[in-house]
């Protein structure tokens, strides 16, 4: 029979805590060995694009296991998909850790970031179907993202704190990576921090093995006996009791609902959705929502942490790794926050109150840099961790949140996978693009102008365009967005029963609903 209940929803939080402790262990281990003199010496002493090319194969590789995943997911379970990507982390890494060349390095790093495409694609898509109440949906998603930030801080600390033990064995020293791993001078100050993520893989794989898929995909797919005895487990109840009937039919009526609306995806709705479940106009919200926190400039700050301290704001490199190793410590502690308050207030609230704390740090830190010197680099590195402890809460996890959301459960691995590879295409142009132009004397630091743009515009898009989905299950997040026209089918009026969403209900949301194009 396997897990019951509340434990099959834990191992898949653990299981999508482990996946995305991959990609923040990443960006941790990266951000710290680029300037170590070990590291330069078996890459050949890369200059500045090849630099680039290294951190940002990995975001373009992930935005091409997006892309896989947007072509093909429905062909293989939430969960097979995950256990793929975990596979090929391991491949990747096992490439990247015996290099010898920058060559065979971004050839791993490839793998690797095709794996990451398929995890992140598919974790918050799967650990919020398993999600029985809504009120600990939000939380589980936003929890993926706690748990990439915690990564990239324990890859920064433990690689710190490894130099307290040098003296009982060097083999000791090796394990972890970053802050502590300066002090090192062998080749396993980088390779075996590298090589140290399939652990992380192997633990994915290890939890989320003995797991089921989703009842939504087996519905989905017309697996209806599985989908039943799935939510019997969910439930710990009979098929026939009354709960586990009204969210069997809750999925089933979106299922015909989405299917009531003949129209197949068209580019045009994705510029103007006349369709009536709006599954482009909700597509298109999840892409830009996530692409602009990418945009932000958070890939830009953490893949290059130790060297904006050190470099550009011109403190010592001790200390420039030692607050690097901080700055990812606030970010896990300030997503782990959110994830404690995540339900007390509303998504839009989260959005357009962190983009104007964002914007307000972001540009004191900004004008800062363009006077440098010791007390406005200090002031400047003050800036960015106010700005850090803002997006942790807010864009980081909620993007992730809201665009798992609103996606039509036949078009959920489409639209999310779409949506994330906005991310790393976005991330791909700000981690290969952005030091190469801070390092050009004629724009330096006029580059962080870009990144607060896009924080201030941020505001009045979440304002006009993305309505409210706190408290609501996904069934009834497709009548949020549901025309008028499919008001009278039978499948619309059995999801509104079986969910409550009658017209007082109804009726209380469009007044809560921004004011936004179709």
């Amino acid at each position: 029979m396997g897990a019951q209940g509340e434990k099959i929803y834990r191992n898949a939080l653990l299981a999508g805590s482990l996946g995305f402790i991959t990609f923040g262990w990443d960006a941790g281990v990266l951000g710290g060995i680029l300037l170590t003199t070990e590291f330069q010496t078996a890459m050949g002493f890369p200059d500045t694009t090849i630099i680039s090319m290294i951190a940002s194969t990995f975001l373009l590789a992930s935005w091409f296991g997006c892309i896989i995943v947007a072509t093909l997911g429905m062909l293989l379970g939430r969960r097979t998909w995950i256990i793929i990507g975990s596979l090929v982390q391991i491949l990747g890494t096992v490439i990247s850790t015996s290099s010898f060349s920058y060559g065979q390095l971004i050839a791993g790093r490839v793998f690797i970031g095709i794996g990451n495409g398929f995890l992140t694609s598919m974790i918050p898509i799967y650990v919020a179907e398993m999600a029985v109440r809504t009120s600990t949906r939000g939380r589980g998603v936003n929890a993926m993202i706690a748990a990439a930030s915690g990564g990239t801080a324990l890859a920064y600390w433990v690689y710190g704190f490894s130099k307290t033990f040098e003296f009982i064995a060097l083999q000791l020293l090796n394990i972890f990576s970053d802050f502590g791993m300066v002090f090192a001078n062998s080749q396993a100050v980088w390779r075996f921090p590298v090589a140290f993520q399939i652990f992380w893989s192997l633990c994915t794989i290890a939890v989320i093995f003995p797991n089921p898929d989703t009842p939504r995909y087996y519905y989905a797919k017309g697996r209806i006996a599985d989908g039943d005895a799935l939510l019997e487990r969910l439930y710990v109840e009979s098929i026939t009791d009354a709960e586990v009937q009204q969210a069997k039919l809750s999925i089933l009526a979106s299922l015909e609902l989405e299917r009531a609306d003949t129209a197949s995806l068209r580019i045009k709705d994705f510029f103007w959705d006349t369709s009536e479940m709006q599954a482009a106009r909700r597509i298109r919200t999840g892409m830009i929502l996530i692409g602009v926190a990418y945009l932000m400039g958070i890939d830009m700050i953490f893949y290059y942490m130790t060297t904006i301290f050190q470099v550009y704001i011109g403190l010592a490199p001790l200390t420039a790794s030692a607050l690097a190793g901080a700055a990812t410590t606030v970010l896990t502690i300030a997503n782990y926050l959110g994830v404690y308050f995540m339900e007390r207030l509303g998504r839009r609230t989260w959005l357009i109150g962190g983009a104007a704390a964002q914007t307000v740090f972001l540009a004191i830190f900004t004008g800062l840099l363009s006077s440098p010197g010791p007390q406005t680099g200090a002031a400047a590195a003050a800036m960015l961790f106010c700005w850090i402890s803002v997006f942790g809460p807010t864009w980081g996890p909620v993007t992730y949140v809201y665009s798992s959301e609103i996606m039509p459960l036949r078009y959920r691995h489409l639209g999310f996978a779409l949506s994330v590879s906005c991310q790393w295409v976005m991330a791909f142009i700000t981690v290969f693009a952005g030091p190469i132009a801070i390092a050009n004397p004629s724009v330096g630091w006029k580059t962080w102008i870009w990144f607060l743009v896009f924080n201030a515009l941020a505001i009045p898009f979440v304002y006009l365009f993305c309505p409210e989905t706190r408290g609501h299950s996904l069934e009834e997040i497709d009548l949020l967005f549901m025309s008028g026209t499919l008001n009278d089918t039978d499948a619309a009026r059995t999801l509104k029963h079986e969910t409550g969403f009658d017209d007082e209900k109804t009726k209380s949301l469009d007044e809560e609903k921004p004011k936004s194009l179709e």
